[in-house]
């Protein structure tokens, strides 16, 4: 029995740690008129990685490393809306910070972890893009509709919210018009941390330097 019992608890510890690694399927009307146009991401130009106007999403001095990235698979994947999101794996808590100065325009944290809704914060940027930051703990937005924001302010809480699977913050830079699903991402390079000229690459661990 006891065997027994060690083989079922094994069993449970290996399929929760694989969760990391797996980007849950969106909720079904979500993607019901979710059409899928074939991109090759190779193809796509990105903003010179050392004058970027982009900085990581975190406190300088901090270390985060990134479980899924541009055309990383799943949800990630070439021709989807998030085909150019990031998936930094965070603890619930750690401090989010601006990528990018703008007006926030957006905020739900209502949300508990494990649970539903998707807490974000959604900035606009001077150029009309949006940076969203997603799966925010409950009641974990800093910010406010209307305020405007400084690149590396504080703007909120990383958790576990909507379709997050595991802790972590989802980050997607999206295009002009409107920032809610299925919006246009584009690809983001970041100027305060290691070379990344064709952005942050998945399975590594990137610093956020001094800017």
């Amino acid at each position: 029995m006891k065997d027994y019992l060690i083989v079922i608890f094994l069993m449970v510890l290996f399929s929760s740690s694989c969760l990391k690694d797996v980007a849950r399927r969106p909720p079904k009307e979500m993607t019901q008129n979710l059409e899928i146009t074939p991109v090759n991401c190779n193809d796509k130009t990105y903003e010179d990685w050392e004058t970027s106007i982009y900085v990581l999403p975190y406190k300088v001095g901090q270390s985060y490393s990134v479980n899924l990235s541009h055309c990383g698979g799943s949800y990630h994947s070439a021709g989807y809306p998030d085909q150019y999101a990031i998936d930094f794996a965070m603890n619930i808590g750690t401090l989010i910070t601006a990528s990018r100065s703008g007006k926030v325009v957006f905020v739900e944290e209502s949300g508990v972890d494990g649970g539903f809704p998707n807490n974000l914060v959604v900035v606009e940027h001077s150029d009309g893009t949006f940076a969203q930051y997603m799966h925010l703990t409950h009641k974990g937005a800093r910010v406010k509709v209307g305020q405007t924001v400084k690149k590396g302010s504080v703007i909120g809480l990383s958790g576990n919210t909507g379709l997050a699977g595991y802790p972590h913050l989802h980050f997607v830079a999206t295009e002009s018009g409107s920032w809610k699903y299925p919006y246009v991402s584009f690809p983001t390079t970041f100027s305060n941390t290691t070379e990344n000229p064709r952005g942050l690459d998945q399975g590594k661990t990137y610093k956020a330097l001094p800017y």
